[in-house]
């Protein structure tokens, strides 16, 4: 884990105030997270850390793309990716993490973000990546898969004949 070394902040000695970090996150922060879903990506991350005397508060903005799949055509796409989330680290004897809340040991030297800028990067990807392409050109998508899902569209709708006998009945909703 030493590539993720620059994702630490140093505690001690930080100044009660609002603190500015600004990560790069490219394909050798993804490495080092096993079974990753994405392995490529070019991300900016940037993090308003507010220190205050009780507490911690993170603010975190992403913005850049992930390479992935379109799930429409399967080619390789830049998937645009906007986000933001915020995050509390407080003090306590036991160290422990919930939902949106870290508790830290208050003798914590060096907190490392990394992680959670990577579970917030997974949990913000769409379950279905489909790429709206007709403004980028060439277009990125696979011409062939394309034509044989139109293909496959006139074919069900015409010879449907469960859909049909839906289309027959005349139900009244209340």
């Amino acid at each position: 884990m030493q590539a993720l070394r620059q994702f630490s902040i140093p505690l001690k000695g930080l100044d009660i105030k609002v603190h500015h970090f600004t990560y790069q996150i490219d394909n050798n922060f993804f490495a080092q997270f096993d079974h990753s879903p994405y392995k490529n990506g070019m991300l900016e991350s940037t993090l308003e850390l507010e220190k205050k005397y009780d507490n911690l508060l993170l603010r975190f903005y992403i913005k850049g793309t992930i390479k992935t799949q379109c799930d429409r055509c399967t080619a390789d796409i830049d998937f645009p990716l906007t986000s933001d989330f915020d995050l509390i680290i407080k003090y306590d004897e036991n160290e422990r993490e919930e939902e949106d809340i870290i508790y830290i040991h208050p003798e914590t030297q060096v907190v490392n973000v990394a992680k959670y800028i990577y579970e917030h990067i997974i949990l913000s990807m769409p379950i279905i990546k489909v790429f709206d392409c007709d403004d980028i050109q060439p277009r990125p998508c696979d011409q062939e898969v394309l034509k044989h899902l139109e293909e496959s569209n006139i074919e069900s709708s015409a010879n449907n004949p469960l859909g049909d006998a839906l289309k027959s009945l005349n139900i009244k909703l209340k």
